[in-house]
């Protein structure tokens, strides 16, 4: 299994647009413990929207909901 910096890499090194979505999605999800309240709700609004878009075959929003999964996956790992 590759870990979320090699996927990170991978995908900063691609021109696509689900490549976008993914550094988009992890960068979004590493900020996310930083933000106020608002922010956070802001946030979740904005997953919600990305969530809608990508089961409607957006090739960025599904890029985003890859790199939150994997961002939130490597998180869990790191703390067991």
């Amino acid at each position: 299994m590759k870990t979320l910096d090699e996927k990170l890499n991978y995908n900063k090194s691609q021109n696509t647009d689900f490549s976008f979505g993914y550094r988009m999605g992890v960068d979004i999800y590493k900020n996310y413990p930083k933000e106020t309240e608002m922010g956070k709700l802001e946030t979740k609004r904005l997953i919600d929207n990305f969530r809608e878009t990508a089961v409607a075959g957006d090739k960025i929003s599904k890029g985003f909901m890859c790199g939150i999964r994997d961002a939130a996956n490597e998180r869990k790992r790191k703390k067991n």
